[in-house]
């Protein structure tokens, strides 16, 4: 059985009670009304006036351009020089002031031309060296030219010196190289009276001087005694130049005795001994110091014809001849007075096509002049002619001997 729906009465129905919301109206807090303040009139302060804007001020009206006026064209100055004249007055047709009134850095000589004016090859006045590239302008007399060309002779100068220096440094260091042995170095020449003599002195001299052992120089020549002369100053005096000078008699027999006995009275203490073979290579003493010498020199003077015939007797040698002279051999070309550069040029080249590097000993007034011979006369070339055949002595030497 279906029961009744409860019906709830009319003054309960929302919809009746509060209209169309379904809930009662809500009701906010209350809160007071703002008190409305008038507003108050603005009063500057303290600071207004400091910090206040400058007021703008109209720039004044500057004056209507103008161009500047023209100047003169350029005239070109007159090309003699204003000083020259006044030279001329002052010092007459000389052209320029005596020695004592003269600029620093100009040292005129009697045979100078006379003054001339400033200028270069097209006739222009040359402008100062401040006005072309901002630098001071050089001494008067003195132009970029001449400087730049004195600048570069100086590098050279010092390069090429720089490298003799080391080359002669170099070669100091070879001759003093230890020699535990005495070792045997003849000095001999193709022809007679080739100048061993001077070469066998000025070799024992350089050798004695560098090294610290004792170096000692045989004279096979007792008659002429051309050696003796170069070392002392008297016969039987001594030499003066710290070498041992001994004789003997110019033959193999005496040469080997005489080289025995140095080597034995001094035990250790010889390194070198140069003997002076004055005759020709195919002698006695120079076959002998050919076969058992540690180091040959040999001298060739720079005449023509000399040197021509010098240079057919090597070319006759034996194969084995040969070969002494290209191991063991160094070839000193001696110039003589007023010798031609063709004919030393020519001696040069043909020993360099047989596979020898001569040494040139350059003329030497000292040498040529002197009796004996002082080693701090020499000239620089020559000595250093003699120093680079002593390290070519001692390279050969200790070559041998290792």
């Amino acid at each position: 059985m279906q029961q009744p729906v409860e019906q709830y009465p009319e003054q309960f129905s929302p919809q009746q009670q509060y209209g169309q919301q379904p809930y009662p109206p809500q009701q906010g807090e209350w809160y007071p009304p703002q008190q409305a303040y008038p507003p108050q009139p603005y009063q500057p302060g303290p600071y207004d006036q400091q910090y206040a804007p400058p007021q703008y001020q109209q720039p004044p009206q500057q004056p209507p351009y103008e161009p500047p006026p023209q100047q003169p064209p350029y005239q070109q100055p007159p090309q003699q020089s204003p000083y020259q004249q006044p030279y001329e007055q002052q010092y007459g047709q000389q052209g320029y002031p005596p020695y004592h009134q003269q600029p620093p850095g100009q040292m005129p000589f009697p045979d100078q031309p006379p003054y001339q004016p400033p200028g270069d090859a097209w006739g222009q006045p040359p402008q100062p060296q401040s006005e072309q590239l901002g630098r001071p302008a050089p001494a008067e007399g003195d132009s970029v030219f001449r400087r730049f060309r004195r600048i570069a002779s100086e590098a050279a100068f010092l390069v090429g010196a720089s490298g003799r220096m080391e080359r002669d440094v170099e070669n100091i260091a070879t001759v003093r190289r230890p020699i535990a042995i005495m070792r045997r170095v003849g000095v001999l020449s193709p022809v007679i009276n080739g100048g061993t003599s001077t070469v066998a002195a000025l070799l024992s001299t350089m050798l004695a001087a560098q090294r610290s052992d004792r170096v000692v120089a045989i004279d096979t020549d007792p008659a002429g005694a051309e050696l003796s002369r170069r070392l002392e100053p008297a016969l039987g005096a001594g030499a003066i130049e710290d070498v041992t000078l001994v004789r003997a008699d110019g033959n193999a027999q005496a040469v080997r005795s005489t080289l025995a006995e140095v080597q034995g009275q001094g035990a250790r203490d010889v390194g070198l001994a140069v003997v002076d073979c004055p005759g020709t290579m195919y002698d006695e003493v120079g076959t002998e110091l050919a076969s058992s010498g540690h180091s040959l020199v040999l001298v060739v003077p720079s005449v023509r014809q000399v040197a021509e015939y010098a240079v057919a007797q090597l070319d006759q040698l034996a194969p084995a001849g040969q070969d002494v002279l290209l191991h063991r051999g160094v070839v000193v070309i001696t110039l003589v007075e007023d010798a031609p550069d063709s004919s030393v040029g020519w001696l040069v080249g043909a020993f360099r096509q047989r596979g020898l590097e001569p040494i040139v000993l350059p003329y030497d007034e000292h040498i040529a002049r002197s009796w004996p011979l002082h080693s701090e006369q020499l000239q620089p070339e020559t000595r250093r002619a003699v120093l680079e055949l002593a390290a070519r002595v001692v390279g050969t030497v200790t070559g041998v001997a290792s």
